[in-house]
C-alpha cells in the first residue's frame, strides 16, 4: 500500500507536470498563431505591392501610347512604319472593359496575333461565359495574361499554330487555355523574363491558379483556371484566324 504522503506527492507532481504540457502546448498554438498572421500579413502587403506595381505598369503603358500616337505618329511619313506604330499603340493601350466584352477582346487579340505573326490562331470561347461579374481591372489582368502568352508564342515558340481556349474545367471552375505546337518549355528563360513574372502576380491577385505545361516536341501549355462565374449551358465559338 503506498503511503498517504507519497500519494499526495505523486498527484502534485502529476499535476505540475499537466499544467507544465499545457502551458507549453498553450506557448506553441499562441507562437503558431503569431506566425500565421505575420504570414497573412505579409502576403496582403505583397498582394497590395504587386497591385500598386502592375497599376504602375499600365499607367506606364498608357502614357507611352499617347507619347507615340501624339507626338510621333503625326511625324512619321512612311505608311508601313505608321502602320506598326499605330500597333504599338493599340497593343499598349488596354481595351475599355466597360463598354467592350473581354470575350471579344480576347477573340480580336488571336485574329491580331494571327496578322501579325503569321501565325494560324484558333479561338474557341463558349458562348455563354459571362465575364461581366469581373470588375474592368479583373479582365484586364486575364486579358494581359493571354496578351504576353501571344507574345512569348511569337517571339520564343517557333510555332506554327496556337490555339485559345475558354471553357469551364469544371462547374466550379473556368479554364483559359493558350497552347501551341512549338519548341515547348525552352520558349521560357531559366530566369522567368518580367512578362512571367506580371502574369504570376495578375494570377495572385485574381486568385487564380497559373502553370506552364510543356512536353518535348509538343509545344507549350498556359494555364490559367479561376473560380467560375455564373454561367449557361457551355456552346462554343470557333474561328481560326491566318
Amino acid at each position: 500500500m503506498i503511503p498517504e504522503g507519497v500519494e499526495h506527492t505523486n498527484f502534485i507532481s502529476l499535476v505540475w507536470i499537466s499544467v507544465f504540457i499545457i502551458a507549453v502546448l498553450m506557448f506553441c498554438l499562441c507562437y503558431l498563431y503569431l506566425s500565421i498572421r505575420r504570414t497573412q500579413e505579409s502576403e496582403r502587403e505583397s498582394l497590395a505591392f504587386s497591385g500598386l506595381a502592375i497599376e504602375e505598369l499600365e499607367e506606364e503603358r498608357r502614357r507611352i501610347s499617347r507619347e507615340l500616337h501624339d507626338s510621333v505618329l503625326p511625324l512619321v511619313r512612311d505608311p508601313a512604319l505608321s502602320s506598326q506604330i499605330r500597333l504599338i499603340c493599340t497593343e499598349l493601350m488596354p481595351p475599355d472593359f466597360v463598354r467592350l466584352f473581354l470575350k471579344d477582346s480576347l477573340a480580336d487579340l488571336c485574329v491580331q496575333f494571327s496578322k501579325r505573326s503569321g501565325i494560324e490562331c484558333v479561338c474557341s470561347i463558349e458562348e455563354d461565359l459571362d465575364f461581366a461579374v469581373l470588375s474592368p481591372e479583373n479582365q484586364l489582368h486575364l486579358f494581359r495574361m493571354v496578351q504576353e502568352s501571344f507574345t512569348n508564342i511569337e517571339k520564343h515558340s517557333g510555332a506554327h499554330r496556337a490555339v485559345l481556349v475558354v471553357r469551364r474545367s469544371t462547374p466550379e471552375h473556368i479554364l483559359i487555355c493558350v497552347s501551341d505546337d512549338g519548341v515547348g518549355i525552352r520558349s521560357i528563360p531559366g530566369m522567368p523574363g518580367l512578362g512571367i513574372r506580371s502574369m504570376r502576380q495578375r494570377a495572385i491577385i485574381l486568385g487564380a491558379k497559373l502553370d506552364f505545361k510543356s512536353e518535348s516536341g509538343n509545344g507549350l501549355m498556359v494555364r490559367i483556371e479561376l473560380p467560375a462565374m455564373k454561367t449557361a449551358a457551355p456552346e462554343a465559338r470557333e474561328f481560326a484566324g491566318g
